[in-house]
């Protein structure tokens, strides 16, 4: 056609070549964005715009390609023409002339149910969600099979009001199923991983276009790095993205924030530095498939993605070291004179990686398999408060978490067990190797009932940068479990708390984006919170469903 639609992709979409101009005049994108003959074109061009915003799909939808190309031979002088150009170029911005979703929309869609992660979703609805959610809200359950979200929900639901909860489907290599998709939700919930091996960015990308926020649980370095790119779009249409609504990503930094909101509301001051501590008890349970997946995955990452794994600050928040006159320490490359700031000792992966005993806090700590993920989780949204509201926990914030071993008799067997790994482990982040014991096939994991007795727990301890200590604690039960309360109550947040959150969208963090909202649902649902103190051990234990 000679002419792209890119330019008129919805605001913040990558430039594309020339629209039809009429009478000299120059076709703007919707909402504001580039103008059409690319001036303002970005580096990055989001991945769902460019399928969508080409000349391919233009020339699948043929009443806008040949107003196209009436406007073209008319140059823009008749009237009518150009009226029907813009009817239908209308229906391709608001990708009605491809959808044939059905008009109605939920409050909350869930993709990936028909694996482990979305029996876990399903049963905190049944157990808790629905039972105790201060407002109504109405659901749906998605996935790439009909017949398999179809199981699971009769599995979940039978005999029970939404034992006819709708079922969608949709597929990456379908694009229009994208659409219909996004049309359905106000908020996604994405459950389907290993998310580094999916286009999980179209779907991302596609809410932001339509507006609906999207949540997922992801606990992977590589995928938060695929999506960050995203963030301006976000911000810009006010959609939030809050990927690692989990276990992985969720309790420390919301600990970290309860930490730093003390300091600053008693004190006036940040936070120095920061540590979790995470303490298991109960049945102990082998990892779910979707686990095992991810961690194979992880493991089979080249050397360039290993290395940006590698680095503390990967996501974020970097902190540079300073000499004794507070100026910036810096490596200079023999050969390029290529300058950067050195990094603190304190924030290395490998202070994570050793067993010892803590002398202040009188415990004993070891590595904890998510501990780099989740230091880079608190780096980042560090970052994101300095940057959008000039209020981060610590200009000079450390954080490091670590597990809680119960005794010095067991650290010590521990460590004897560990010689070998203890390498590894300190050299940076690797996939955790598989737990001793048989797993489950075909994307399953331990039914929650064989995890009635377990319980999680993450015990915070910060200091200000004068000195004052401050403590905290969440106790949940196993992490499964909490992983799907916090997935369902960051949607919730973000359905109906929209106006009372801090900030206006963005890729955002759990407590970035949601802060005390999400931490007033958690604890509004079951799971114990202290903000002045670490439950004693006789508190440990899982809280009611």
């Amino acid at each position: 056609f000679g002419s792209s639609l890119l330019g008129a992709a919805p605001s913040g979409a990558g430039g594309g070549g020339p629209l039809p101009h009429r009478r000299g005049g120059a076709a703007r994108a919707r909402g504001g964005g580039p103008m059409a003959d690319g001036s303002e074109e970005a580096a990055f061009v989001p991945p769902f715009r460019k399928i969508y915003f080409s000349n391919e799909m233009v020339s699948k939808y043929e009443p806008l390609a040949t107003a196209m190309r009436k406007v073209t031979e008319s140059e823009g002088r008749d009237d009518e023409v150009w009226e029907q150009y813009q009817e239908h170029l209308s229906k391709f911005n608001s990708f009605d002339w491809c959808s044939t979703w059905d008009g109605n929309r939920y409050d909350v869609v869930f993709y990936g149910a028909s694996g482990y992660a979305g029996y876990l979703m399903t049963e905190y609805l049944r157990r808790v969600s629905l039972k105790r959610n201060p407002e109504p809200f109405t659901f749906a359950l998605a996935g790439r099979s009909r017949s398999r979200v179809q199981d699971l929900r009769d599995r979940a639901f039978a005999g029970t009001k939404h034992e006819d909860a709708p079922i969608l489907q949709m597929c990456y290599d379908d694009v229009f199923s994208i659409i219909d998709l996004v049309k359905s939700a106000r908020v996604i919930v994405n459950v389907a991983g290993p998310y580094m091996l999916t286009q999980g960015e179209l779907l991302i990308d596609a809410c932001i276009c339509m507006g609906v926020h999207y949540v997922d649980v992801s606990a992977e370095v590589p995928w938060t790095l695929r999506i960050k790119d995203l963030h301006r779009y976000a911000l810009k249409e006010r959609v939030f993205v809050v990927p690692s609504a989990g276990t992985a990503g969720g309790y420390p930094d919301l600990g970290v924030h309860l930490c730093a909101k003390r300091a600053r509301e008693e004190h006036g001051e940040e936070l120095a530095c920061a540590a979790c501590y995470v303490s298991l008890g109960g049945a102990a349970a082998a990892a779910s498939c979707g686990t095992l997946r991810t961690r194979a995955a992880l493991a089979g990452i080249g050397e360039a993605e290993r290395d940006r794994m590698a680095d503390p600050f990967s996501l974020g928040g970097f902190v540079p070291e300073r000499d004794r006159w507070g100026l910036k320490t810096c490596s200079i490359e023999l050969g390029t004179g290529k300058v950067s700031a050195r990094m603190r000792p304190e924030d290395a992966d490998a202070n994570m990686g050793r067993i010892a005993e803590d002398g202040r806090l009188g415990i004993w700590r070891g590595p904890f398999q998510y501990s780099y993920f989740d230091a880079r989780v608190v780096r980042r949204s560090n970052m994101l408060l300095a940057d959008l509201g000039n209020r981060p926990y610590g200009r000079r914030l450390n954080f490091l978490e670590y597990a809680m071993l119960p005794s010095e008799a067991l650290a010590a067997q521990r460590q004897q067990q560990q010689q070998q790994q203890q390498r590894a482990v300190s050299a940076g982040p690797r996939a955790p190797a598989a737990p001793v014991g048989g797993h489950r096939e075909g994307g399953e994991g331990p039914a929650l009932e064989e995890l009635a007795d377990a319980w999680t727990g993450y015990f915070l301890w910060a200091e200000s940068e004068g000195g004052r200590e401050f403590r905290c604690s969440f106790v949940g039960r196993d992490s499964y479990f909490e992983t799907a309360r916090l997935a369902v109550e960051t949607a919730m947040c973000l359905r109906f708390d929209r106006e009372r959150l801090p900030f206006a969208g963005g890729v955002l963090t759990p407590a970035v984006a949601c802060a005390d909202r999400l931490i007033e649902r958690v604890t509004g649902t079951g799971v114990k919170l202290r903000t002045d103190d670490w439950f004693p051990a006789s508190e440990r234990s899982p809280p009611p469903c």
